[in-house]
C-alpha cells in the first residue's frame, strides 16, 4: 500500500492535542542536523570543546551535530538569535555564566531576554579566570602590575573575550578591589585576545585557565594569577589572586542552552547524551590536554546555579555603574 502526502492532514494532525509529545517523542528527526552554535570566535576555548561535544553528540543522538561560530558583544549577538528560533532541540547555543547574566543585568545593553528565555540542558564544564603577562614582561607579579596601573591609571593594555565578559569581569572586579583602572580592549572571544598578548598588541590577557594554559607550558606566558579560592592542577607554582591580597573570584561556568518552550522530552534527551559525553574516557582525556575539568549539571541543577550568579552579580554590577 503507497501512502499519499497530504499537506492538510499533516495540519490536522498537529494541532491535535498531544501533537508536541509526539515530536518530541521522536527527537531528534531523523536526518535533520542539530546546529551547536558558539557565540565566540573560532578557535577559543568554548569552540573547542564544542567541537568536542558535537562530535559525541553525534554518536549519541546519530543525527549530524554542526559547530556555527556566532561571535559579537560578548555572545549576545547569538544568543539574541537563539531565543527567536523554534524550541524543538534543533537549535542549541552555549551561554557562558556569568557572562549572559550581564546582558540583561545591564539596561544599555537592552538585550531582548532573561533567564526565563532559555531552557538549560545542561552545564558542561567550569574554569575560574586569570590574567596572564608574556614572560618578558615588566610586571613579573600581580603587584607588580597593580602598582604600575595605580602610577599611570588607564594606561596599561589588557585584552578579553568582549565587554563584559567573564574575562572582562575579572578586571572590573580588580579595579574596585586594588583601586586601579586598566585600558581594556574587548575582542570577540577568547582566541583572538589570546593573539593579542601573543603578538605583543596589547601588556596583559584576562582570560581562563585554558586560554593560558598551553602558551604558559611553552615559555610564552607568565600567569600572574587565579581568580578562584584554591591553585589549579593545570597552572603549577601560580598562586590565587585571593593568596595576593586582591580577593577577586571569577570563574567561567559554560554550559548548553535552547529557548524556552523546548519540550521536556527532547531536555531529557539532550542532556542525558551530553552526560554520557562528559563521562566518556576520551572526552575527560582531550578535555583535561585544554585545561578543563568537565562539571556536569543537569537542567534543574544549571537553572538553579544560573539564578544563584544573578543573585550574586546583580549588588556588583550596581556598584559598578555607580563609579
Amino acid at each position: 500500500m503507497h501512502r499519499i502526502a497530504c499537506p492538510a492532514l499533516y495540519l490536522l494532525l498537529a494541532l491535535l492535542p498531544g501533537a508536541a509529545d509526539v515530536e518530541a517523542a521522536t527527537f531528534p528527526t531523523p536526518g535533520t542536523p542539530i546546529q551547536l552554535i558558539v557565540p565566540y570566535a573560532a578557535g577559543g576555548s568554548v569552540d573547542s570543546n564544542a567541537r568536542l561535544m558535537a562530535a559525541g553528540l553525534e554518536k549519541q543522538l546519530g543525527v549530524p551535530v554542526q559547530v556555527v561560530n556566532k561571535p559579537g558583544a560578548a555572545s549576545q549577538l547569538a544568543l539574541s538569535q537563539l531565543v527567536k528560533t523554534r524550541p524543538n532541540g534543533h537549535t542549541l547555543s552555549y551561554a557562558v555564566l556569568p557572562t549572559v547574566v550581564t546582558h540583561y543585568l545591564d539596561p544599555e545593553r537592552d538585550a531582548p531576554y532573561t533567564r526565563k528565555n532559555f531552557q538549560p540542558i545542561a552545564l558542561q564544564y567550569h574554569v575560574p579566570a586569570v590574567l596572564a603577562v608574556q614572560t618578558a614582561s615588566p610586571y613579573p607579579t600581580l603587584r607588580d602590575l597593580v602598582a604600575a596601573a595605580k602610577a599611570k591609571p588607564e594606561s596599561i593594555t589588557i585584552s578579553d573575550s568582549g565587554l563584559l565578559g567573564t574575562p572582562h569581569m575579572t578586571v572590573l572586579v580588580l579595579e574596585q578591589v586594588a583601586g586601579v583602572r586598566f585600558a581594556s580592549v574587548h575582542f570577540d572571544g577568547g582566541a583572538p585576545s589570546v593573539t593579542a598578548l601573543l603578538g605583543g598588541h596589547v601588556e596583559v590577557l584576562a582570560g581562563t585557565i585554558p586560554d593560558a594554559v598551553q602558551n604558559m607550558k611553552a615559555g610564552k606566558f607568565r600567569v600572574l594569577g587565579i581568580a578562584d579560592d584554591r591553585t589549579s592542577e593545570f597552572l603549577p607554582g601560580v598562586e590565587t589572586m585571593r593568596s595576593q591580597g586582591y580577593d577577586v573570584l571569577i570563574a567561567s561556568s559554560t554550559g548548553i542552552v535552547a529557548p524556552a518552550g523546548t519540550p521536556k522530552d527532547v531536555v531529557d534527551v539532550l542532556t542525558n547524551a551530553v552526560k554520557t559525553v562528559i563521562a566518556s574516557e576520551e572526552v575527560k582525556k582531550r578535555t583535561y590536554e585544554f585545561g578543563v575539568t568537565p562539571r556536569y549539571m543537569n537542567p534543574d541543577e544549571y537553572a538553579a546555579y544560573w539564578e544563584q550568579q544573578e543573585a550574586r552579580l546583580g549588588p556588583l554590577l550596581k556598584a559598578l555603574r555607580a563609579k
